[in-house]
Formats: C-alpha cells, sequence, structure tokens
C-alpha cells in the first residue's frame, strides 16, 4: 500500500507543479480530470496555421507525464501509405517526442512523455514538454495535411524535411 500511496502522492505534487506553471505563464486551460490516479489537462493554442489542442496527462499508475495532440483532420485512405512514410521521416530528426499514425483510422498524434518516479518535475521541464511539443505539432501538422489534400506530394514533404535536417 505504501509505493501506491507514493505514486498518488507524487502524481499530486506533480499536477500542482503543472498547474502553477501553466498559471505563471498565464496560459488558459481546462482540467478535464483530476483523481488521485490521474490528471487530464487541456491547452489550446493556436499556431502559424491551423489550431492544436495538447493533452497534458500525468498517470499515477506509470508514473509518467504524457503530452498528446492529435490531429485535427484524418488521412484519407489513399494518402496513408505516403503519410505513413512522411510520419517516419518526421521522427527520424526528432529529438523529442514522436508522432503514430493509424493506419485504419487516418488518425495522427504527437506524443512526449517523461518519467516522474520518485520525483518531482519542475515547472522548467513541464514547459519544456508542453512548449516542445506545441512546437513540433504547429511545425508539422500544415505539412501532414497538404500531404493529405493532395497540394504536396511525399517527395516535396521528405525535401522539407531534409532541408530542416540540414539547418
Amino acid at each position: 500500500m505504501g509505493v501506491e500511496n507514493d505514486r498518488i502522492r507524487l502524481t499530486a505534487e506533480n499536477a500542482e507543479v503543472l498547474i502553477a506553471m501553466l498559471e505563471h505563464k498565464k496560459l488558459k486551460y481546462a482540467i478535464d480530470e483530476r483523481s488521485d490516479s490521474r490528471t487530464h489537462i487541456r491547452i489550446h493554442f493556436t499556431g502559424e496555421d491551423l489550431p492544436m489542442t495538447l493533452h497534458i496527462i500525468l498517470r499515477a499508475d506509470k508514473q509518467i507525464c504524457s503530452v498528446f495532440s492529435l490531429m485535427p483532420f484524418k488521412i484519407c485512405e489513399e494518402m496513408r501509405n505516403d503519410a505513413a512514410i512522411a510520419v517516419t521521416a518526421a521522427n527520424h530528426g526528432l529529438i523529442d517526442g514522436s508522432f503514430d499514425m493509424d493506419m485504419d483510422t487516418g488518425e495522427i498524434r504527437f506524443r512526449l512523455t517523461s518519467c516522474y518516479i520518485g520525483t518531482v518535475l519542475t515547472e522548467e521541464l513541464f514547459a519544456y514538454l508542453m512548449f516542445v511539443s506545441a512546437r513540433t505539432v504547429d511545425h508539422y501538422n500544415d505539412r501532414f495535411e497538404a500531404l493529405n489534400n493532395g497540394t504536396m506530394s511525399l517527395e516535396q514533404f521528405l525535401d522539407l524535411d531534409a532541408e530542416d535536417e540540414r539547418r
């Protein structure tokens, strides 16, 4: 029972630090769930092009903080193979986080996870997790959408990604 209590305590403490960071940054957010075992916070951003929603979830059972964002569109069936290659190329250059694509539904999501076993993360780390996620999603969401709607070919996507790598 002691281990479970420690997990719940650490999850609650991490949730407090996360909320404090959001307050200090004066960000608008919604708490979708707050229990002993899980905290789920939702934040909307408007990037350079498409709006995005970040979900930040703290899980006591796994002692992790996950940030994820689902693209606001689904890849059409005929573009899913190209999109899978594009997702792989995008992931190749990422230092933190990754994109996942569900081949059955066409959903693409970005996720970044950090473990907090035995510790409380800092406001700075929560800010890093959130802003790296937002920046990465903002950088790629319009490219994935353009690939999906045919205004960008897979070759153009890969060329842009290779250009990013050279910078």
